[in-house]
């Protein structure tokens, strides 16, 4: 039986898929993340969590182990740079045709099944991508959360641990984030707070779940709150529409165009939603319909292997996760 391999590893798992060459899936795993291989001890972390979520893929489907199978084509879409994965992978996976590629290409190929769209990823960490109907694709974000992840539920709860911050300085304004955060995480003060990130003590995928206490704070009417995820919105909707310029220029003037629009955590952040979608009617866009993509994007990977190897023919099945439509007028 000839298997092929996918994956998608972000910033906080990493999804396996195993198939055969009919298609048909035959083991789904999912372990911890495989990012930040650039940091000391990185690559070993990606190896560890690579080999052994692809065990446990190959066990449900009836398969020896990662050091004994070959693959027919494997294609994994990671989260960051890709040039350390790809050695490690390549030293890892046997396969004649292997694929690392950054996770917003599968995640672009999920939402649209190859065709021209962009997708807008907002998870721990936030990047977009796109591709028009000529096969150009452009990426924009994707920074990492030094220098990026703006709009990510990463980026919502740094900005809203600064806004604690300035009202302990006394130049922000009063905000119920202060008591929630205090509270809820058992420290007493903003300081202590603080040094359990820089300690690294708590995990920057622990500062990401903050952004549903930002959210729910919003909700609640906190105007300090509301603003950040405003701010959270518009980043994301600002990646989507420089998209839409740079690769549908002519579309934006012309005919009608659709294209899909995936949102990650901004499904858990309903206020930073309703910011992206007031943003993005500043340009010629309207909402329709919800419309559904591929049911992960570790699936996608696998459509990626038919694109580019023509391995056997699968139909690009769509699934129940679904992903906001844009509509050009």
């Amino acid at each position: 039986m000839a298997l092929f391999l996918a994956a998608d590893g972000g910033q906080t798992t990493t999804k396996i898929v195993v198939a055969d060459e009919r298609g048909q899936i035959r083991g789904v795993a999912t372990g911890g993340p495989s990012n930040h291989t650039e940091e000391p001890g990185g690559p070993e972390r990606l190896q560890q969590v690579v080999r052994s979520t692809v065990d446990d893929a190959l066990k449900l489907a009836g398969a020896g182990s990662i050091a004994e199978e070959e693959f027919e084509a494997a294609c994994l879409g990671m989260t960051g740079e890709t040039v350390i994965k790809q050695r490690v992978l390549t030293a890892m996976i046997r396969t004649p045709r292997l694929a690392v590629v950054h996770d917003s290409v599968n995640a672009l190929m999920g939402a649209t099944a190859g065709g021209p769209g962009i997708v807008v990823i907002a998870g721990t960490g936030s990047v977009a991508r796109g591709m028009d109907g000529h096969g150009r694709e452009i990426r924009a974000g994707g920074w990492g959360h030094l220098f990026g992840d703006e709009g990510s539920a990463y980026g919502i709860a740094r900005e809203a641990i600064r806004a604690v911050a300035a009202e302990v300085d006394g130049f922000g304004p009063p905000t119920q984030l202060t008591p929630t955060f205090l509270k809820r995480l058992g420290v007493s003060s903003a300081y202590e707070l603080m040094e359990k990130y820089y300690s690294a003590e708590w995990s920057r995928d622990h500062m990401a779940g903050l952004a549903l206490w930002v959210n729910e704070s919003a909700l609640a009417g906190d105007s300090v709150a509301r603003a950040v995820l405003k701010r959270a919105g518009e980043d994301l909707a600002g990646s989507a529409t420089a998209l839409l310029r740079l690769l549908f220029k002519d579309e934006l003037t012309g005919a009608r165009h659709s294209f899909p629009i995936l949102a990650g955590c901004l499904r858990t952040a309903s206020y930073s939603l309703r910011s992206k979608k007031r943003y993005t009617s500043r340009v010629p866009v309207r909402e329709s319909n919800r419309r559904c993509c591929l049911p992960c994007w570790d699936l996608s990977s696998l459509l990626i292997e038919v694109r580019v190897w023509s391995v056997p023919k699968w139909r690009a099945a769509r699934g129940p996760r679904c992903c906001f439509r844009l509509t050009i007028s």
